[in-house]
């Protein structure tokens, strides 16, 4: 029978851990991922700033119009950050062809991946604000409901990209299992990243600009596959572990191959 487990402060300080590891690449790459953060931000930032004006000025189809024709140019560029991402983590000389060549070579998984995670997060947005408007429970068991369908795709994302480039060429379905099983095996753990990260996002984006235009999306990218990497080796380490408890001890034999009694 399992035993339960004991309360582990090392897994409440991983995002922390994670997060120190994250910006230390930053400080040692910091020009590289600056350059690669200024060329995301010259092919995402149009048509989402337009999207962004469109919905804070209550024209919610032109918003979603202009976020879902974002994803084209935007879908590459976020590959390129990730190819360049896992290189750096693994501690490979990495420059800003690898950025491109990361394009390249995840446009089409990426435009699916990104197309699919951003119609998803037009409909929890569209049916957020139409249902603000229900009064009584049900509007506000509906708006719970899907404030927490929200959490959880903002979630999905944090690791989705990641393993668009750390797993041999993945499926959407694949991609989106081992995401969601993260996200269920280790809730803590990416409740407390994904709040990190939300934070330094909603900085750097609306109160310092400066920031979001420079690295804030590479630093992000960063972290985020260093997050899933440590998730990855964390489960790596228990199958080892597990598998190591389930070798039978070897049989002490004598001179003659007899085996001797315990």
């Amino acid at each position: 029978m399992n035993q339960p487990r004991s309360f582990n402060l090392s897994a409440l300080t991983a995002p922390f851990r994670v997060l120190w590891d994250t910006l230390r690449d930053l400080f040692d790459e910091f020009l590289l991922l600056t350059l690669a953060n200024i060329m995301w931000a010259a092919m995402s930032v149009p048509l989402f700033s337009i999207a962004y004006v469109a919905m804070v000025s209550n024209a919610a189809l032109p918003a979603a119009v202009a976020a879902l024709i974002g994803v084209g140019p935007a879908a590459p560029a976020f590959a390129g950050l990730y190819v360049l991402s896992k290189r750096i983590i693994e501690g490979r000389a990495s420059k800003l062809s690898d950025f491109f060549a990361g394009m390249r070579a995840y446009a089409v998984p990426a435009w699916r991946l990104y197309g699919v995670w951003m119609a998803g997060l037009v409909l929890i947005f569209w049916n957020l604000a139409f249902y603000a408007g229900v009064p009584g429970i049900l509007g506000g068991v509906l708006i719970g409901f899907f404030l927490y369908l929200f959490m959880l795709w903002s979630a999905l994302i944090i690791y989705a990209f990641p393993l668009m480039v750390l797993m041999e060429r993945p499926s959407l379905k694949q991609i989106a299992r081992n995401a969601l099983v993260m996200i269920v095996s280790r809730p803590v753990y990416t409740l407390v990243t994904m709040l990190l990260m939300g934070f330094i996002l909603i900085l750097s984006s609306v109160v310092l600009l400066v920031p979001f235009l420079l690295f804030a999306v590479a630093l992000l990218a960063l972290w985020s596959t260093r997050a899933t990497q440590f998730l990855i080796d964390e489960a790596r380490a228990r199958q080892a572990a597990a598998a190591a408890e389930t070798v039978p001890p070897a049989e002490e034999r004598g001179r003659r191959g007899q085996v001797r009694p315990k």
